[in-house]
This record gives C-alpha cells, structure tokens and sequence, in this order.
C-alpha cells in the first residue's frame, strides 16, 4: 500500500510541475521529453504495484493466522517509517511553493569565479558571471566549441543577447573579451549589488541552467554608468552600452564591462531563467 501511495504522489508531482510550468526552474527544457516520459513510467508502475498490492493482500486474508498479528504490525511501523524518507519530497514538492532564484542565493554561495581564478578547476557549479562550460565537456572540445560559436558574434557591430543566446553570447564575450572592445550591446536581467564596486557599477545578471538546477549559476555583466547610481537588488532593467574591460580584484581578472549609454526599467520576464539551449 505504502510503495503506490509514493508511487501515486510522484506522479502527480510531475504533473503538476508540467501543468503549471515550474518544471522550467528545475531543469532545461530540452530534456523536457525525457522527463514527460517519467509521468508515464510512474503511472504505469503505480498500475502495477496497485493490482500487485491488491491480489498480495487478498492472500493474506486466506492465510490470516492471529498469533502474527503482533509480528506484522511492527513490520509495518518499520515500513512506514523507511516509506517515510521517500514521501517527504514527493510531499514537500507538490505542497511547497516553487521558489525563483534571486540574488540572496548568489550571496549565499558567495560571489566565486573559478573559471578565470584557477583553469584546473572542474567544479563549476553555481559559477558567477561567465557560463563556464569546460567542466562539463573538457577544455578542449571547450575551446573548439567557443572558437565555433564566436563566428556568430565577432562579424557584428551591434550584440543583443536574447533569453535564446543569452548564455552562448557571454561564453564567447568572455573568452575572447578583446575582440569585443568598443561594440555595442544590450542585455536584459536583474541588478546585484556585488563587492567592490564603484558608486557607479553594478552588476546586471541572469540565473541560467546548463542541464538542471544543480548545476545553475548567475551570469551577466558587470555595468558602469556615467554617474552614481543606487539600485536594489532583483530590479529588472535594460541595458545598452559599449564593452570594455576592467580588472575586477575578487576575481584577479580582468572582466568585460558594459559602458552604459541608455537604460530601462523592464518587467520580470514570465520565465526568468535562461538556458543552455545547444552545444553547437
């Protein structure tokens, strides 16, 4: 009784996540056929461990001997309390509310930028500012992929980088931040108050997700204004400028930096996270 109840949960947790669309802050939605297909596998397991709870139990009533009553109900408090671990995020999942990821998670992993600190490091999770894709694929398929997929940016005078390149773009930005000075750009995402800033910087960033959520990080630019300015964290706004480099100290690096020349206020997109899209 106890594995189709779980297995019953598990499959409305599924669906739910598809029928309201929060399945898109859990993971990429290329992968989005691989897990519909989770919703069929747990129905049809829910079938079968039903009708196979159903023809055990009614056994057991032909085979029903008193002296194992005392027996079996220990087993079943046993039971129930191992089931227990596996209902509590089949639980939580459907009754939790789903969370959007926003700057206090970038504070409380801490502002880190391995990729450009240390190039033997092949943990990239929760990365900041450059979509660091090396530690998934190696350095050199890496690097033939960014060689790849600057063609697309490096003939253009004018870079917008859309929730579809988003990613792609400030991969290519940051690996080959030189031959990006003076273009123009504009991107979209939502201000972070980093350390060490000028009274006139901030940073402009986006929550992006490579294959899932455990693997996603906040990626963006830092911003110059002409003037000081104070914003609050998580305002959404647009930006577009010139690119040049800084040294920033608590990467040890220079980075790209956008030289503002306009900027609005836009509304939180429906789907604020971008995504990894393609590998080509």
């Amino acid at each position: 009784m106890f594995r189709v109840v779980i297995l019953l949960l598990f499959t409305n947790l599924f669906f739910m996540l598809y029928s309201t669309g929060n399945i898109s802050k859990y993971i990429n939605m290329k992968y989005a056929l691989l897990s519909k297909s989770m919703i069929a596998v747990f129905l049809l397991l829910t079938l079968a461990e039903g009708i196979r709870w159903y023809r055990s139990d009614k056994e057991k009533h032909h085979h029903h001997e008193h002296h194992e009553i005392g027996r079996s109900k220990g087993k079943k408090i046993r039971k129930f309390l191992s089931y227990s671990f596996v209902l509590i995020p089949a639980l939580s999942g459907v009754l939790l509310p789903v969370a959007t990821l926003n700057s206090k998670l970038v504070d409380a992993k801490g502002f880190q930028f391995p990729a450009l600190e240390d190039g033997n490091d092949k943990y990239g999770m929760h990365q900041v500012l450059n979509p660091d894709m090396s530690p998934f694929m190696g350095k050199d398929a890496f690097l033939d992929l960014v060689d790849k997929e600057s063609k697309t940016y490096k003939p253009k005078g004018q870079i917008r980088l859309t929730d579809q390149d988003y990613l792609v773009g400030l991969e290519v930005i940051y690996n080959d931040s030189g031959d990006f000075t003076g273009k123009k750009i504009t991107i979209n995402g939502f201000t972070y108050n980093g350390p060490n800033l000028s009274s006139n910087q901030i940073f402009l960033l986006r929550f992006g997700i490579i294959h899932c959520v455990a693997d996603s990080g906040a990626f963006g630019m830092m911003v110059q204004f002409p003037k000081d300015v104070h914003f609050s964290n998580d305002e959404w706004y647009q930006v577009t400028g010139v690119l040049d480099t800084v040294y920033y100290t608590p990467m040890k690096a220079r980075i790209p930096i956008i030289k503002v020349s306009s900027y609005k206020t836009i509304s939180k997109p429906k789907d604020p996270y971008v995504y990894r899209n393609s590998l080509n």
